[in-house]
This record gives structure tokens, C-alpha cells and sequence, in this order.
């Protein structure tokens, strides 16, 4: 086994450990502070949270930003009944129908509770209600107190945070299946941490700008504040996509993606209930292909548009002075649900061609 692919499997294992609802992203970002701040030439917290890491390069060049997200989708507590059971809101689009009985992790001021969230008895149940899924609404979170005030003694109160309690797990033949939740966009973000460690002054041409974003699965409006604030030239944008490698999917006409085929260089995007797009540039794409190619890391390419997809990349276009924006995004199965699914393989490649890419200065001249 590469170091670098261990290096990686720690690093994802150790930050999605770390609970960072969308909006509450303070201890995903302490943990990436505190392990970058000696091995960069700047680091900030910006106000709202987002952390940006700089290395300069000895070689001049513009600014380029790389960045992925820190927040993930979950839930929030939005009350408490007098028994101690907790209601919630589902926050960033998460997967609410495998959410009934499962064991969940309750983020509040005193640190982590574990809880399960209550179904219905079976024996109770009537025909209709067990032909339809038990929604957020209709759910609450046993936490194994007897009163409101119990619960609150444990530090538990309107907007903590619930995930589901699924550890970061190595399967398959060869354990390099990784299955867990908050791989969106915790394991990009361990990809632009181990890249970071490893890049040099004289390898880069300008400056690097690692950007750990806020509120990607809330809105992609966040990214505004950093691009603003640093004025990047261009940026690649890391995320994570569904595949199509399912029995659910139709992967030739639908969704062409899949596991251990290598990153997926975007080529546009678009979330067809709000009509946001964005195309990546024709220079960023060809950066991306040519970092594969000498790197031997395989790549796979599509344009995902009429879904509900997008990422950052669209907020970046948009924002600043206009910066050039190129997305590319990780393979993995069962999106926004507790069991997502990657392949180190898949992440080690999307390591490869960012640190070459990182490493190269694009002309972005089209006229």
C-alpha cells in the first residue's frame, strides 16, 4: 500500500469522525486549522468559519484557488418534549428514508449523545402507514432521558446537530472500499490537506489558496465571501458525484459514472429547479487532462445537467471579478445517505491529478 492512499484513508477516517452540520462547521474547522497552521505561509479563519491556507510559490504566477467543503448534510434539533424526546428538521437534502431506526450521534454543549431514532411498532401499524416511509415530521430522537430538563442537562437544546452514527469502515476483497457518512466533501478535503502538506515553494508558480467552504449543502453562495475577499484567478472545485454503477440507475443513459474508474472532470453543471448553471473552462479541463495523463491517474468526464447537482464551482463563477472555475468531483454510491461508498483507488488518482494541476500554470487566454 502507497503511503500517500493511507495517508489519505487516515485523514478521511479522522475528519468525518468530526460532526459539522451545514451552519455548524467549527469543529471540522478547528481540526483542519490546527493541522495546516505550521506547514503553510498564511492560515485565517474568516469570520463566518471558511478556512483559507496559503503557500507561496517561488516562481511568480497568479492566484489559484482549490477547495472543497466542510459541511455536511444531517439534522437539527428544533425542539424538546417534556419527556425528553427530541423533534428535529432535516438540513441539506439528506437522505430521509433510510434515516427510521437507526442509531444517531446528538451534537449539543456538552459534547455527543447517543440516541436512536423511534419508529412506530409494526405491530401498530396499518396497512397504508407500512406502505409509506415514516418521514421527518413524523419522527423523534430517544435519547434515554426521562424529561426535557434531563436532556438538557446534557447539554441538549434547539440546534444541536444529528447524524447518523456510521464510522468511516474499510470493505470489500481488499478494504479499500470506504463506507461512511460525510465522505461529501470530507474526503476531498483531506485531498486538498495532504496536498497542501506536501507542495513546495519551488513547485508552484504564484500562490495556492486552499479554501474550506461553509453552507455548500445549504446554498452555494458561501464560496462569494472567500473568492471576494483573495481574488483568485481561476479555481478547481472539489466535490463529490453519484455514480450510475447501480442496479437504481441506467448508467449509459443517466449517469455514466462510477467506482474505480478514476475522478470525473466536470464539464458543466446545473441544477434544473433553479436554472444555476456553470460550464468549466476549456484551459481548466485541459490542465485536468493533461495532469491525469502524466500522472497514469485514470479520469472520467461528463456534463451533469437537468438533476439536482451542483457545487460551489457555480457560486465561484459568479462571484469576485469573475474567476475562471473548473470542477472536478469523486465518485461515490448512496449520496447524502449514511452509507456512502468510495474507493481509495478513486481518491488517490483525484490526489494525483490536483497536485499536478497545482503545479501548473494555466494560460487562460481564449481570444
Amino acid at each position: 500500500m502507497s503511503d500517500m492512499k493511507e495517508r489519505l484513508r487516515k485523514r478521511v477516517t479522522e475528519l468525518t469522525d468530526i460532526i459539522g452540520v451545514s451552519g455548524y462547521e467549527w469543529d471540522v474547522a478547528k481540526y483542519i486549522y490546527h493541522q495546516l497552521k505550521d506547514h503553510v505561509d498564511s492560515i485565517e479563519q474568516m469570520p463566518n468559519g471558511t478556512i483559507v491556507a496559503i503557500k507561496k510559490g517561488a516562481h511568480p504566477g497568479p492566484r489559484v484557488m482549490v477547495t472543497a467543503h466542510m459541511d455536511e448534510v444531517g439534522y437539527e434539533v428544533k425542539s424538546i418534549s417534556p419527556k425528553g424526546f427530541l423533534f428535529f428538521d432535516a438540513i441539506g437534502g439528506a437522505t430521509t428514508a433510510c434515516l427510521p431506526g437507526r442509531r444517531v450521534l446528538v451534537k449539543g454543549d456538552k459534547g455527543v449523545v447517543k440516541g436512536v431514532v423511534g419508529v412506530r411498532a409494526g405491530h401498530l401499524l396499518t396497512p397504508e402507514q407500512m406502505a409509506k416511509p415514516q418521514t421527518v415530521g413524523q419522527s423523534y430522537v430517544d435519547i434515554f432521558v426521562e424529561s426535557r430538563e434531563e436532556a438538557e442537562a446534557l447539554g441538549i437544546r434547539a440546534g444541536a446537530q444529528i447524524v447518523p452514527e456510521s464510522p468511516c469502515t474499510p470493505v470489500g476483497p481488499d478494504g479499500d472500499y470506504m463506507v461512511t457518512r460525510a465522505a461529501d466533501c470530507r474526503a476531498l478535503c483531506a485531498v486538498i490537506m495532504e496536498t497542501m502538506l506536501e507542495l513546495k515553494a519551488e513547485e508552484i508558480h504564484g500562490e495556492v489558496c486552499a479554501v474550506f467552504n461553509i453552507l455548500e449543502e445549504t446554498t452555494i453562495k458561501a464560496i462569494s465571501a472567500p473568492v471576494a475577499r483573495y481574488k483568485p484567478l481561476y479555481g478547481l472545485f472539489l466535490d463529490t458525484i453519484p455514480c450510475g454503477d447501480v442496479p437504481d440507475c441506467d448508467f449509459e443513459k443517466e449517469l455514466p459514472v462510477g467506482l474505480k474508474r478514476g475522478p470525473v472532470i466536470l464539464r458543466s453543471q446545473m441544477m434544473s429547479a433553479s436554472f444555476l448553471r456553470a460550464g468549466s473552462h476549456p484551459k481548466l479541463v485541459a490542465a485536468l487532462q493533461e495532469a491525469a495523463a502524466k500522472t497514469g491517474a485514470k479520469h472520467q468526464e461528463f456534463a451533469f445537467n437537468g438533476a439536482g447537482y451542483i457545487t460551489d464551482a457555480v457560486g465561484g463563477v459568479y462571484g469576485g471579478e469573475g474567476m475562471a472555475v473548473v470542477t472536478m468531483a469523486l465518485p461515490r454510491r448512496f449520496s447524502h445517505s449514511p452509507v456512502e461508498v468510495f474507493h481509495m483507488n478513486d481518491i488517490c488518482d483525484t490526489q494525483k491529478i490536483v497536485a499536478r494541476f497545482l503545479k501548473t500554470e494555466v494560460d487562460l487566454t481564449m481570444v
